[in-house]
């Protein structure tokens, strides 16, 4: 059992080198691509199960694994996006109703388009919109379109 922990902890505290990768003056690994350490010393000279070095992100492993967790969170946005419009427009059609759909028709439609893009005020100093008029003046369409660039 000790010598799998001990080759469990090896495997972890041991930095794999790519083709291009070399060795450095100072005895670290380094990163044939970016040329940065792909190794760090332990603080102060100590050690750990032998080993005075463990593994360290090189410049380009940190920006792909940048990369990966911006598209990550990125796709988590769109997910939650998606499932807030479905659970607030229950009429599929409604999921559409956004400032890009619009035909230009209502004059308000600008009016709309500033209170989005001015939500940080608009919140911070507690103003919203009242909406009135007839049946079919857009009221319920520009109030869709205000909730989903919100929440975009």
């Amino acid at each position: 059992m000790k010598n799998e922990i001990e080759a469990m902890i090896t495997d972890i505290t041991t930095t794999t080198a790519e083709a291009e990768d070399y060795t450095g003056e100072d005895g670290l690994l380094y990163c044939g691509k970016c040329h940065t350490p792909k190794e760090a010393y332990f603080a102060e000279g100590k050690t750990f199960f032998g080993r005075d070095r463990h593994p360290s992100e090189c410049d380009c492993q940190r920006a792909a694994r940048e990369k990966q967790q911006a598209a990550e969170s990125r796709q988590k946005h769109l997910e939650k996006v998606e499932d807030l419009k479905r659970r607030g427009f229950t009429d599929p059609a409604m999921r559409n109703w956004t400032f890009e759909h619009d035909n230009g028709r209502n004059p308000q439609t600008e009016t709309a388009r500033f209170y989005v893009e001015s939500w940080e005020t608009m919140q911070a100093e507690n103003i919203g919109y009242l909406f009135w008029g007839g049946v079919g003046t857009g009221k319920s369409y520009l109030a869709a379109c205000i909730a989903i660039a919100l929440r975009e």
